[in-house]
């Protein structure tokens, strides 16, 4: 009988008891479910405190570490004495005796083992996550073919984490098959199959089949029950089987599994369950199948008995032999060992084992017992499964004012539909899925009235529909804007491929060419595209919530009342049909020739820093990559060599640069910090200089490393040019002084200057652990660029400097103005800066076609219906623009130019009001560039702009 989940609660279990540890859920009554959830609530608030401003829906990235084992194990620490197992010492002794225990309670409370079938596993423990387990096992097969074998080596569902996908390299290298299935029927298919042609005789290692036991990103369950249908259509077959999604929350009950039927290896991640520690990880194997890892010819620590010390080198492991077996003959040629009575974990864990970790997990133990009266993840599983049903059911609710539905849930290993012959023609068929776990991969719909008139498949198959007359982006809300929506109020979901290619290809119908058009094009996974860039422009990504210990139905409220509020379209009202509906209609009067005023000129000296604006007067030159000096330098971390941005580090809007052309160089201040001063041309006998006082030292990359170290040199003279990552591509760039980086290195760690000043000279001011760590200023070499993604058409591609996507970004002041008035007086206006263009037009008139003037304000928006316009005294002789395309915004718009803080406007309402019909996209300003006179007209005189020019276009 399995051994039973249910204990004696502790003396104290009555302060931190889990309010769900008892009932049934089917057995309570509304009321209970009510009072349940309220004590529910205020134990996670006890226990959870991080989460007081967060409605936190990823617990399957990583749930958040309770207080109560996080004490418990400081308490432990201070008050016992841990070492190293390996230790004769009475410290290593215990250690190692609470290390073993722990590795029986992991069978127990987590797999449901119970006591009469302990001696069927070992708990090898990994240094990392399931995916550690998964490479370990790759590292200890053998994957070389013998003879003349034509079996597969390894065989997997491609609806897998990347992780597990990750194993066919091993075979794939020494040149053995690998088969990936569509769906589970696939494999059994192939399973039964290999059965019937495999030699009983044969010697060569069985096939590895691998699965998830959950989806990662759908929360869709096979289970073990399917482990069983593969044994049963090959007893030879070895399974593997990831167990990390399904144990986050619930018990793989091994001991329910009979042991013909049990997977040989299982996979799991101590932190997914419970947030801590996030270095451990769990690898179960049966002794039966132990033999099979032996083949790793790597050894260490404590496994091994003996070795040489020079060639020929040979070593002897560390192993319980075969009874009669009188030991190894010679050295490093033992005796074949009875692996069925050897602790596998000697073999596994080189070196010392994670033995603070495996501390923590016990008090973790400890702890899900009294909370939960000794029901453990049961009562997780009970509580978690009720929310997901509720989200489900209220997300499934919603409807457009149109009627159209809103919310699409995905799942995972659907039959297709070539199998259904294959059921009634009797070959084997994939078990039916458990309840799902608490996970809910989805998409959210637009409105049907929204949706273009062209061929539309039905809300079954939508997504896999393969005619080239759909316009995906036209029917789904995009899931980098919906993350980016939900950041802003505080609620933390995912978003994107979720490291599962298999799923999200599947949802939307991507077949193996259209990946590679994909790779060809230049997507890469993280990055902010949200749709493929051809026909039919499919997503690239889904939305995923997922539910853990510490999720809560307030929670599950918040979350409904989020998408209601921004997703459900109940009047489909003017504004949200078009991004520009007050010109849907142009008036005669919209095609007359305007003049507006040049009200404002910015550019950003530093990238992603605050800008310089221009005063009312002030002139500044033009080039065909942006205003002079507009992006030519940027903040790099040290670490990684990738570009600073906002979007990471807000507090880099504090940081103000300025170019002072006539001294020709850049200024830059920052609260709390003296005044730095670097040339704009570098000589060999030039300096940077700083005013104001002495710069507060320099946090260090390593204790070993002096805190002021680069103090007092000059600038890198002669620097080489390195690569530089900028928004996942290459750049040359050249890195411009140590004083400039330990000037921004300080600002950006933000220190605790005053504590720092009170102590020793060379003292390390404390890191902020949210800083980036070392950072360097770059620039590009002088010839370097960039090139826009623009297609010009009538010319080269369009150069840039360090901007994004065009060297010029033009706003209007009507339409600043009419965001305004859709955020309400509620909050302090938004002004341009928030949306770093660096050309600001506004408070227009309209001029008639004989040249009188007739005041007339232009609509919102203007700025997206123009060609061209021209910036001067006079329209003839200014200088002459061309606008590219509206600018998509990004969580740059949610940070407070001023403060350095992330706020939710303007990026919520945009993404209510501003959304492209075509891509989903949230949109605000035009991108532009300059026509570069030629010939003469270019020789006159420098081209510049000047605040307070004259802006002429013609609305088109």
């Amino acid at each position: 009988m399995p051994r039973p989940r249910i204990r004696s609660p502790s003396v104290d279990s009555a302060t931190s008891r889990h309010p769900t540890a008892s009932a049934d859920d089917s057995a309570e009554s509304r009321n209970d479910h009510h009072t349940a959830d309220l004590e529910h609530a205020a134990w996670v608030r006890q226990q959870y405190p991080a989460l007081k401003d967060t409605v936190y829906l990823d617990h399957a990235a990583a749930p958040p570490a309770p207080a109560g084992p996080l004490t418990a194990l400081a308490t432990s620490i201070q008050s016992h004495l841990f070492s190293n197992p390996h230790s004769a010492s009475t410290a290593g002794v215990e250690t190692g005796l609470l290390v073993e225990r722990t590795r029986t309670r992991v069978l127990q409370d987590l797999f449901n083992v119970p006591d009469d079938r302990l001696a069927e596993w070992d708990v090898v423990f990994t240094h990392g996550g399931a995916t550690q387990g998964i490479k370990l096992i790759g590292d200890a097969w053998n994957w070389r073919a013998s003879g003349e074998e034509a079996d597969s080596a390894l065989e997997y569902l491609v609806e897998s984490h990347t992780s597990l996908v990750g194993l066919r390299g091993y075979p794939l290298k020494e040149g053995r098959t690998v088969r990936a299935h569509s769906c589970p029927r696939r494999l059994l298919r192939s399973a039964s199959a290999s059965a019937a042609t495999q030699s009983p005789c044969t010697k060569a290692a069985p096939t590895l089949y691998t699965y998830p036991a959950q989806c990662n990103a759908t929360g869709a369950r096979l289970g073990l029950r399917f482990c069983a249908q593969i044994k049963r259509a090959n007893p030879r077959a070895k399974v593997l089987v990831d167990a990390a999604a399904y144990c986050s929350t619930s018990v793989l009950d091994l001991g329910a599994v009979p042991p013909e039927e049990a997977p040989d290896f299982v996979v799991a991640s101590v932190y997914k369950i419970f947030g801590f520690p996030t270095s451990l990880g769990l690898l179960l194997v049966r002794r039966a199948s132990a033999h099979l890892l032996k083949h790793s010819p790597y050894f260490g620590g404590g496994t091994i008995s003996s070795l040489s010390l020079s060639s020929p080198f040979s070593h002897a492991p560390r192993l319980q032999f075969a009874s009669g077996s009188s030991g190894p003959s010679s050295l490093g040629s033992p005796s074949v060992p009875d692996v069925t009575a050897t602790d596998i974990h000697t073999i596994l864990e080189a070196g010392t084992p994670p033995f603070l970790e495996i501390v923590a997990l016990s008090h973790a133990f400890d702890w899900l017992d009294r909370t939960t009266n000794g029901e453990g993840l049961g009562a997780v599983s009970r509580r978690t499964a009720r929310l997901r049903r509720k989200l489900v059911q209220e997300l499934a609710s919603l409807k457009h004012g149109d009627g159209s539905e809103l919310f699409v849930e995905h799942s995972a290993f659907h039959e297709e539909e070539e199998e259904v012959a294959a059921e009634k023609a009797g070959l084997p068929h994939g078990g039916a899925l458990e309840e799902p776990g608490p996970i809910l991969g989805f998409a959210l719909r637009l409105p049907r009235s929204r949706q273009r008139q062209n061929a539309s498949p039905g809300a079954a198959g939508e997504a896999n529909a393969s005619s080239s007359a759909i316009d995906f982006r036209s029917r789904f809300v995009g899931h980098v804007a919906l993350s980016r929506l939900a950041l802003v109020n505080g609620i933390a979901l995912r978003s994107g491929g979720l490291c599962n290619t298999g799923v999200w290809s599947k949802i939307w119908g991507f077949g193996d060419d259209a990946l590679r058009e994909l790779e060809r094009s230049g997507r890469k996974c993280w990055d902010e595209e949200e749709f493929a860039p051809f026909a039919p422009y499919r997503p690239l990504g889904i939305t995923r919530v997922s539910l853990g210990m510490a999720s809560t139905m307030d929670d599950v409220r918040a979350f409904v009342a989020f998408v209601k509020k921004f997703f459900v379209d109940s009047s489909i009202s003017p504004p949200l049909r078009s991004s520009v509906a007050c010109l849907d209609q142009p008036s005669p009067a919209d095609h007359r020739r305007r003049r507006a005023k040049l009200t404002e000129v910015m550019l950003y000296p530093i990238k992603s820093c605050s800008a310089q604006t221009l005063s009312t007067g002030e002139s500044w030159s033009l080039t065909s990559a942006g205003l002079l000096y507009d992006r030519e330098f940027m903040l790099v971390s040290a670490s990684t060599g990738r570009a600073l941005s906002q979007k990471r580090y807000p507090r880099m809007a504090l940081i103000r640069p300025g170019i002072d052309l006539a001294e020709g160089v850049l200024v830059v201040e920052a609260p709390g910090m003296p005044t730095l001063v670097l040339p704009l041309t570098v000589r060999d006998d030039q300096r940077c200089k700083l005013d104001d006082g002495p710069l507060p030292p320099t946090p260090p990359l390593s204790e070993e490393e002096s805190s002021d170290a680069g103090l007092g040199a000059g600038p890198v003279v002669g620097a080489a040019a390195q690569m530089t990552n900028l928004c996942g591509l290459s750049v040359e760039s050249v890195r411009v002084s140590a004083e400039a980086d330990a000037w921004f290195t300080s600002f950006l760690n933000a220190s605790d200057r005053t504590s720092a000043a009170k102590q020793p000279e060379r003292a390390v001011p404390r890191r902020d652990t949210l800083g980036p760590g070392p950072v360097e200023l770059h620039r590009l070499p002088a010839e370097g660029s960039r090139h826009a993604h623009f297609d010009t058409a009538n010319g080269p591609p369009l150069p840039l400097r360090l901007s994004n996507e065009s060297p010029f970004l033009l706003v209007s002041e009507e339409s600043l103005d009419e965001l305004n008035s859709w955020i309400g007086h509620e909050t302090d206006p938004v002004r341009a800066q928030a949306f770093r263009p660096n050309l600001v037009v506004g408070r227009s008139a309209c001029s008639s076609s004989d040249g009188d003037a007739e005041k007339a304000q232009l609509p919102p928006f203007w700025e997206e219906r123009i060609d061209r316009f021209s910036v001067g005294s006079d329209e003839i002789e200014g200088q002459s623009f061309s606008t590219l395309g509206k600018c998509r915004r990004c969580l740059m718009v949610a940070v407070d130019q001023t403060t350095g803080e992330r706020v939710a406007e303007p990026l919520q309402t945009l993404t209510q009001r501003k959304k492209a019909a075509d891509t989903g996209r949230v949109e605000f300003g035009m991108h532009c560039m300059w026509r570069e006179p030629v010939g003469i007209t270019a020789s006159l005189q420098p081209a510049t702009v000047t605040v307070g020019d004259e802006v002429w276009f013609s609305v088109v």
